[in-house]
């Protein structure tokens, strides 16, 4: 039963977190719904659609391993989320994710110095392999076949560097 009580204790400072931005802004934040399936290095996720509903992804192996931090500040920092773009949902703006808003809602509300970034230990994600080769006026790309599908969906990709469009030059077997 130890994943219950993470669960449960996630969820107590969840509530707390929303309950504290509630009162500090006099806002109607709604209940956000908590789904602990999220892998891999991210530590949560905050969202809103556009109903105005609000859910929280949390990693659950993150939580466990980091569980006070990951309590006083991560899930502050993803609450502070749905509270911006809560707020802004209203507006139909569309804020950066962490941005001054996000900022002045960790300090302000939560007292906390805006971190975009866990420093948690994590395993190295799987090696996604980059066999699509694309080209630029500057250099070669190796892309996953995630980008190239959008690539090729899309036919919109440019260069950060140089802003000259991607060209697809093969497909490479992976080393």
């Amino acid at each position: 039963m130890p994943n219950k009580n993470l669960h449960q204790q996630a969820e107590a400072a969840i509530r707390q977190a929303e309950k504290r931005a509630r009162n500090f802004y006099a806002i109607d934040l709604p209940v956000a719904a908590i789904d602990f399936s999220l892998r891999g290095r991210c530590a949560g996720q905050a969202s809103v659609d556009r109903n105005g509903e609000t859910c929280l992804r949390i990693n659950l192996l993150l939580l466990a391993e980091n569980l006070d931090d990951f309590l006083n500040t991560t899930i502050p920092h993803e609450v502070a989320h749905l509270v911006v773009n809560w707020q802004a949902r209203k507006n139909r703006q569309r804020p950066r994710p962490h941005g001054k808003e996000w900022q002045a809602v960790m300090l302000q509300c939560y007292g906390l110095e805006a971190h975009r970034c866990h420093s948690y230990q994590t395993t190295p994600a799987r090696v996604v392999p980059r066999a699509f080769l694309y080209t630029c006026h500057c250099r070669e790309h190796r892309l996953t076949s995630i980008m190239h599908n959008r690539i090729s969906r899309s036919d919109q990709a440019r260069c950060r560097n140089c802003k000259s469009p991607l060209i697809f030059v093969a497909l490479q077997s992976p080393k």
